[in-house]
Parts: C-alpha cells; structure tokens; sequence
C-alpha cells in the first residue's frame, strides 16, 4: 500500500487542507477520494511528490490534514 496525498482548492469547504488515502495504485486512491469528497478537491500528489527537499507540503504551505473515515 502506498500513500496518496489530496489537497483542497481555494474557496473549497476544506481549502487549506489535504487528506491522505491509502490505496496499492494511483487510481484506486483517486477513485476513493470521488467517493469520499465527490469533485470537491483539487490536486493529487504520490508520497514522493508530496515531501520535497525533505520538507512536506503539508509544513512547507502550513496546510492541516482533513480526516474523514
């Protein structure tokens, strides 16, 4: 299993935020993001992408982890 990191877009009800979703490929993760918040998110990010430099997204653009299920 591989961690997918999803965040929210400006003027969203979670903007600021992103959610992880633990899935064994790109599209089954994305596919339970539909389900969970339907079309309102905006970016997905493998966990690769999500830490840059060694610094994450989440500290880098002081975002706060949304949890839903």
């Amino acid at each position: 299993m591989s961690k997918f990191y999803f965040t929210f877009g400006f003027g969203q009800e979670h903007q600021n935020g992103f959610h992880v979703i633990e899935a064994d490929e790109w599209l089954a993760a994305r596919m339970k993001m539909f389900e969970r918040f339907e079309n309102k998110w905006s970016m997905q990010y493998t966990e690769t992408e999500w830490v840059r430099d060694g610094v994450s997204q989440q500290k880098q653009y002081g975002l706060h982890e949304v949890v839903k299920w």
